[in-house]
Protein backbone atom coordinates (compact mmCIF):
# COMPACT_ATOMS: atom_id res chain seq x y z
CA UNK A 1 0.00 0.00 0.00
CA UNK A 2 1.01 3.61 -0.56
CA UNK A 3 1.66 6.03 2.24
CA UNK A 4 -1.49 7.93 1.30
CA UNK A 5 -3.63 4.74 1.66
CA UNK A 6 -2.20 4.01 5.10
CA UNK A 7 -3.03 7.51 6.20
CA UNK A 8 -6.65 7.03 5.10
CA UNK A 9 -6.89 3.73 7.01
CA UNK A 10 -5.61 5.26 10.29
CA UNK A 11 -7.98 8.20 9.91
CA UNK A 12 -10.95 5.86 9.43
CA UNK A 13 -9.96 3.76 12.48
CA UNK A 14 -9.75 6.90 14.63
CA UNK A 15 -13.22 7.98 13.56
CA UNK A 16 -14.70 4.53 14.41
CA UNK A 17 -12.98 4.47 17.84
CA UNK A 18 -14.21 7.95 18.71
CA UNK A 19 -17.77 7.03 17.77
CA UNK A 20 -17.61 3.88 19.88
CA UNK A 21 -16.36 5.75 22.92
CA UNK A 22 -19.06 8.40 22.56
CA UNK A 23 -21.84 5.77 22.72
CA UNK A 24 -23.81 5.77 26.06
CA UNK A 25 -22.47 3.28 28.57
CA UNK A 26 -19.44 2.25 26.47
CA UNK A 27 -16.75 4.36 28.12
CA UNK A 28 -17.83 3.29 31.63
CA UNK A 29 -18.55 -0.35 30.88
CA UNK A 30 -22.34 0.07 31.38
CA UNK A 31 -21.75 0.57 35.11
CA UNK A 32 -24.83 2.04 36.79
CA UNK A 33 -24.30 4.94 39.22
CA UNK A 34 -24.63 4.04 42.93
CA UNK A 35 -27.88 4.68 44.79
CA UNK A 36 -28.11 8.06 46.54
CA UNK A 37 -27.90 6.21 49.88
CA UNK A 38 -27.29 2.59 51.02
CA UNK A 39 -26.95 0.91 54.41
CA UNK A 40 -25.03 -2.16 55.59
CA UNK A 41 -25.08 -3.90 59.01
CA UNK A 42 -22.24 -5.86 60.63
CA UNK A 43 -21.03 -7.19 64.03
CA UNK A 44 -17.52 -7.58 65.36
CA UNK A 45 -18.25 -11.14 66.62
CA UNK A 46 -20.72 -13.72 65.33
CA UNK A 47 -20.21 -16.16 68.23
CA UNK A 48 -20.17 -15.11 71.92
CA UNK A 49 -20.85 -16.52 75.39
CA UNK A 50 -23.85 -15.34 77.39
CA UNK A 51 -23.17 -11.98 79.04
CA UNK A 52 -20.44 -11.00 76.51
CA UNK A 53 -20.70 -7.68 74.67
CA UNK A 54 -20.82 -7.34 70.87
CA UNK A 55 -20.46 -4.26 68.66
CA UNK A 56 -23.16 -3.79 66.02
CA UNK A 57 -22.43 -1.20 63.30
CA UNK A 58 -24.65 0.44 60.67
CA UNK A 59 -22.66 1.95 57.76
CA UNK A 60 -24.60 4.43 55.60
CA UNK A 61 -22.89 5.52 52.36
CA UNK A 62 -24.58 8.49 50.68
CA UNK A 63 -24.15 11.47 48.41
CA UNK A 64 -23.30 14.71 50.19
CA UNK A 65 -26.51 16.35 48.98
CA UNK A 66 -28.72 13.64 50.50
CA UNK A 67 -30.53 13.88 53.84
CA UNK A 68 -30.70 10.67 55.92
CA UNK A 69 -33.04 9.73 58.77
CA UNK A 70 -31.54 6.97 60.94
CA UNK A 71 -33.63 4.32 62.75
CA UNK A 72 -34.49 4.74 66.45
CA UNK A 73 -34.23 1.46 68.40
CA UNK A 74 -35.04 2.45 72.00
CA UNK A 75 -33.55 0.23 74.73
CA UNK A 76 -33.62 -3.08 72.83
CA UNK A 77 -32.57 -4.33 69.42
CA UNK A 78 -34.28 -7.68 68.83
CA UNK A 79 -33.25 -9.97 71.70
CA UNK A 80 -30.33 -7.67 72.57
CA UNK A 81 -30.14 -4.89 75.16
CA UNK A 82 -28.41 -1.68 74.02
CA UNK A 83 -25.71 -0.77 76.58
CA UNK A 84 -23.99 2.10 74.68
CA UNK A 85 -23.92 3.77 71.25
CA UNK A 86 -22.07 6.38 69.20
CA UNK A 87 -21.47 7.65 65.66
CA UNK A 88 -18.74 8.81 63.26
CA UNK A 89 -18.55 10.38 59.78
CA UNK A 90 -15.97 10.02 57.00
CA UNK A 91 -15.68 11.73 53.59
CA UNK A 92 -14.71 9.75 50.48
CA UNK A 93 -12.66 10.92 47.49
CA UNK A 94 -15.63 10.13 45.23
CA UNK A 95 -17.62 13.00 46.73
CA UNK A 96 -19.73 10.69 48.88
CA UNK A 97 -19.59 10.23 52.66
CA UNK A 98 -20.03 7.37 55.16
CA UNK A 99 -21.94 7.71 58.42
CA UNK A 100 -21.18 4.94 60.96
CA UNK A 101 -23.62 4.34 63.83
CA UNK A 102 -22.41 1.75 66.39
CA UNK A 103 -24.15 0.04 69.30
CA UNK A 104 -22.76 -2.07 72.18
CA UNK A 105 -25.19 -4.96 72.72
CA UNK A 106 -25.71 -7.56 75.44
CA UNK A 107 -28.06 -10.56 75.72
CA UNK A 108 -28.98 -13.22 78.28
CA UNK A 109 -30.74 -15.59 75.84
CA UNK A 110 -28.72 -18.51 74.45
CA UNK A 111 -28.92 -19.97 70.95
CA UNK A 112 -29.22 -18.32 67.54
CA UNK A 113 -30.15 -14.66 67.99
CA UNK A 114 -31.12 -12.49 65.02
CA UNK A 115 -30.66 -8.72 64.80
CA UNK A 116 -33.50 -7.57 62.53
CA UNK A 117 -32.85 -5.47 59.39
CA UNK A 118 -32.41 -1.72 59.93
CA UNK A 119 -34.36 0.68 57.71
CA UNK A 120 -33.17 4.21 56.88
CA UNK A 121 -35.05 6.95 55.03
CA UNK A 122 -33.32 9.37 52.64
CA UNK A 123 -34.12 12.13 50.17
CA UNK A 124 -32.23 14.66 48.11
CA UNK A 125 -32.30 18.20 49.41
CA UNK A 126 -35.35 20.04 48.14
CA UNK A 127 -37.45 16.89 47.72
CA UNK A 128 -40.54 16.16 49.83
CA UNK A 129 -40.82 12.38 49.43
CA UNK A 130 -38.58 9.96 51.31
CA UNK A 131 -37.03 6.80 49.88
CA UNK A 132 -36.09 3.74 51.96
CA UNK A 133 -33.00 1.54 52.18
CA UNK A 134 -32.72 -1.62 54.27
CA UNK A 135 -29.76 -3.53 55.69
CA UNK A 136 -29.60 -7.29 55.92
CA UNK A 137 -30.42 -9.35 59.00
CA UNK A 138 -27.42 -10.28 61.20
CA UNK A 139 -27.22 -13.59 63.11
CA UNK A 140 -25.21 -14.14 66.30
CA UNK A 141 -24.61 -17.46 68.10
CA UNK A 142 -24.91 -17.02 71.90
CA UNK A 143 -23.38 -19.94 73.81
CA UNK A 144 -24.29 -21.03 77.33
CA UNK A 145 -21.54 -21.18 79.94
CA UNK A 146 -22.93 -24.60 80.95
CA UNK A 147 -22.23 -26.03 77.50
CA UNK A 148 -25.92 -26.46 76.74
CA UNK A 149 -26.18 -29.78 78.57
CA UNK A 150 -28.82 -28.57 81.00
CA UNK A 151 -27.27 -30.72 83.75
CA UNK A 152 -26.03 -29.44 87.07
CA UNK A 153 -22.32 -28.66 87.05
CA UNK A 154 -20.19 -30.82 89.29
CA UNK A 155 -17.80 -28.45 91.00
CA UNK A 156 -14.47 -29.18 92.57
CA UNK A 157 -13.82 -28.81 96.25
CA UNK A 158 -12.85 -25.43 97.68
CA UNK A 159 -9.13 -24.79 97.81
CA UNK A 160 -7.46 -24.66 101.17
CA UNK A 161 -5.77 -21.59 102.65
CA UNK A 162 -2.59 -20.33 101.01
CA UNK A 163 0.51 -20.18 103.20
CA UNK A 164 2.03 -16.71 103.36
CA UNK A 165 5.70 -16.74 102.25
CA UNK A 166 6.83 -14.38 105.00
CA UNK A 167 9.00 -14.87 108.15
CA UNK A 168 6.37 -12.94 110.11
CA UNK A 169 3.72 -15.61 109.51
CA UNK A 170 3.63 -16.78 113.11
CA UNK A 171 3.26 -13.26 114.44
CA UNK A 172 0.37 -12.43 112.08
CA UNK A 173 -1.34 -15.75 112.77
CA UNK A 174 -1.07 -15.22 116.53
CA UNK A 175 -2.33 -11.63 116.28
CA UNK A 176 -5.21 -12.78 114.08
CA UNK A 177 -6.22 -15.55 116.47
CA UNK A 178 -6.06 -13.17 119.41
CA UNK A 179 -8.27 -10.68 117.58
CA UNK A 180 -10.78 -13.40 116.70
CA UNK A 181 -10.87 -14.61 120.32
CA UNK A 182 -11.55 -11.08 121.58
CA UNK A 183 -14.21 -10.57 118.94
CA UNK A 184 -15.87 -13.90 119.76
CA UNK A 185 -15.80 -13.16 123.47
CA UNK A 186 -17.43 -9.76 122.93
CA UNK A 187 -20.11 -11.34 120.73
CA UNK A 188 -20.90 -14.06 123.30
CA UNK A 189 -21.02 -11.53 126.12
CA UNK A 190 -23.49 -9.23 124.36
CA UNK A 191 -25.55 -12.14 123.06
CA UNK A 192 -25.96 -13.54 126.59
CA UNK A 193 -26.77 -10.12 127.95
CA UNK A 194 -29.40 -9.56 125.28
CA UNK A 195 -31.00 -13.00 125.74
CA UNK A 196 -30.98 -12.98 129.54
CA UNK A 197 -27.88 -15.12 129.92
CA UNK A 198 -28.79 -17.67 127.22
CA UNK A 199 -26.23 -17.95 124.40
CA UNK A 200 -27.86 -18.91 121.11
CA UNK A 201 -25.30 -20.14 118.56
CA UNK A 202 -25.62 -18.79 115.00
CA UNK A 203 -26.68 -21.16 112.23
CA UNK A 204 -24.33 -22.19 109.42
CA UNK A 205 -24.81 -20.16 106.23
CA UNK A 206 -26.02 -23.13 104.18
CA UNK A 207 -28.67 -24.08 106.75
CA UNK A 208 -30.06 -20.54 106.75
CA UNK A 209 -30.10 -20.54 102.94
CA UNK A 210 -31.92 -23.90 102.81
CA UNK A 211 -34.60 -22.57 105.18
CA UNK A 212 -35.01 -19.43 103.10
CA UNK A 213 -35.39 -21.48 99.91
CA UNK A 214 -38.09 -23.63 101.51
CA UNK A 215 -39.91 -20.51 102.72
CA UNK A 216 -39.72 -19.09 99.20
CA UNK A 217 -41.10 -22.32 97.75
CA UNK A 218 -44.04 -22.19 100.19
CA UNK A 219 -45.00 -18.71 98.95
CA UNK A 220 -45.74 -20.19 95.48
CA UNK A 221 -44.80 -17.01 93.65
CA UNK A 222 -44.69 -18.84 90.29
CA UNK A 223 -48.19 -20.26 90.77
CA UNK A 224 -49.51 -16.79 91.64
CA UNK A 225 -47.87 -15.20 88.60
CA UNK A 226 -45.34 -13.19 90.67
CA UNK A 227 -42.34 -14.26 88.57
CA UNK A 228 -40.31 -11.06 89.00
CA UNK A 229 -40.69 -11.20 92.81
CA UNK A 230 -39.70 -14.89 92.77
CA UNK A 231 -36.46 -14.29 90.83
CA UNK A 232 -35.59 -11.20 92.88
CA UNK A 233 -35.96 -13.06 96.20
CA UNK A 234 -34.05 -16.19 95.09
CA UNK A 235 -31.23 -13.95 93.84
CA UNK A 236 -31.09 -12.19 97.24
CA UNK A 237 -30.95 -15.56 99.04
CA UNK A 238 -27.86 -16.65 97.08
CA UNK A 239 -26.22 -13.23 97.47
CA UNK A 240 -26.67 -13.28 101.29
CA UNK A 241 -25.49 -16.90 101.39
CA UNK A 242 -22.28 -15.88 99.59
CA UNK A 243 -21.79 -13.00 102.02
CA UNK A 244 -22.23 -15.27 105.07
CA UNK A 245 -20.28 -18.17 103.58
CA UNK A 246 -17.32 -16.44 101.88
CA UNK A 247 -17.52 -12.88 103.29
CA UNK A 248 -18.14 -11.45 99.82
CA UNK A 249 -20.09 -8.18 99.91
CA UNK A 250 -22.62 -9.49 97.41
CA UNK A 251 -25.87 -7.72 98.46
CA UNK A 252 -24.45 -4.19 98.03
CA UNK A 253 -22.95 -4.77 94.54
CA UNK A 254 -24.43 -4.85 91.06
CA UNK A 255 -24.19 -8.17 89.24
CA UNK A 256 -21.26 -7.00 87.10
CA UNK A 257 -19.37 -5.65 90.14
CA UNK A 258 -19.99 -8.82 92.13
CA UNK A 259 -18.93 -11.15 89.29
CA UNK A 260 -15.73 -9.13 88.89
CA UNK A 261 -15.08 -9.58 92.63
CA UNK A 262 -15.94 -13.29 92.49
CA UNK A 263 -13.38 -13.85 89.73
CA UNK A 264 -10.68 -12.88 92.25
CA UNK A 265 -12.03 -15.13 95.03
CA UNK A 266 -9.75 -18.14 95.43
CA UNK A 267 -12.40 -19.95 97.50
CA UNK A 268 -14.57 -20.46 94.39
CA UNK A 269 -13.41 -22.79 91.64
CA UNK A 270 -13.77 -22.00 87.94
CA UNK A 271 -16.87 -24.15 87.46
CA UNK A 272 -18.53 -22.61 90.52
CA UNK A 273 -17.90 -19.12 89.14
CA UNK A 274 -19.41 -20.06 85.79
CA UNK A 275 -22.51 -21.54 87.42
CA UNK A 276 -22.88 -18.47 89.64
CA UNK A 277 -22.55 -16.16 86.62
CA UNK A 278 -25.22 -18.09 84.69
CA UNK A 279 -27.55 -18.02 87.71
CA UNK A 280 -27.23 -14.30 88.42
CA UNK A 281 -27.52 -13.30 84.75
CA UNK A 282 -30.69 -15.38 84.38
CA UNK A 283 -32.16 -13.62 87.44
CA UNK A 284 -31.21 -10.19 86.02
CA UNK A 285 -32.84 -11.10 82.72
CA UNK A 286 -36.19 -11.49 84.49
CA UNK A 287 -35.74 -8.54 86.89
CA UNK A 288 -34.47 -5.95 84.40
CA UNK A 289 -35.01 -7.18 80.81
CA UNK A 290 -38.72 -8.10 81.24
CA UNK A 291 -38.13 -11.71 80.17
CA UNK A 292 -41.03 -14.01 81.07
CA UNK A 293 -39.71 -17.51 81.93
CA UNK A 294 -41.81 -20.67 81.90
CA UNK A 295 -42.80 -22.64 85.02
CA UNK A 296 -40.13 -25.25 84.15
CA UNK A 297 -37.48 -22.51 84.00
CA UNK A 298 -38.60 -21.18 87.40
CA UNK A 299 -38.27 -24.69 88.88
CA UNK A 300 -34.87 -25.08 87.20
CA UNK A 301 -33.53 -21.84 88.75
CA UNK A 302 -34.62 -23.13 92.18
CA UNK A 303 -32.74 -26.41 91.63
CA UNK A 304 -29.72 -24.47 90.39
CA UNK A 305 -29.65 -22.35 93.57
CA UNK A 306 -29.96 -25.42 95.81
CA UNK A 307 -27.25 -27.27 93.86
CA UNK A 308 -24.90 -24.29 94.19
CA UNK A 309 -25.35 -24.33 97.97
CA UNK A 310 -24.90 -28.13 98.07
CA UNK A 311 -21.59 -27.87 96.22
CA UNK A 312 -20.15 -24.90 98.12
CA UNK A 313 -21.09 -25.85 101.70
CA UNK A 314 -18.15 -28.31 101.85
CA UNK A 315 -16.15 -28.10 105.09
CA UNK A 316 -18.70 -25.75 106.64
CA UNK A 317 -19.71 -26.79 110.16
CA UNK A 318 -23.14 -28.41 110.39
Amino acid sequence: MTRQANKHIFLLAGIILSAALSMPGCAKGNKEPPAPAAVKASVDKTSVSIGDKIKYTLSIEKDKGVEVELPVFGDNLGNFVIKDFGSAKKNLFSGREIISKWYILDTYITGKAAIPPAVIKYRKKGQNDWSRAESGEVSVEVKSLLGGSGKAVQMRGIKGPVTLPSPLNKFFIFAGLLFLCLLSGAYIYYARKKKGGQCIPSKPAHQTAYEQLEALKAKDYAGRGLIKEYYSEISDIIRHYLEDRFKLRAPEMTTEEFLASAREAQELGGEAKNLLKEFLLCCDLVKFAKYAPSRDEADAIFDSAKNFIDQTKENEPA
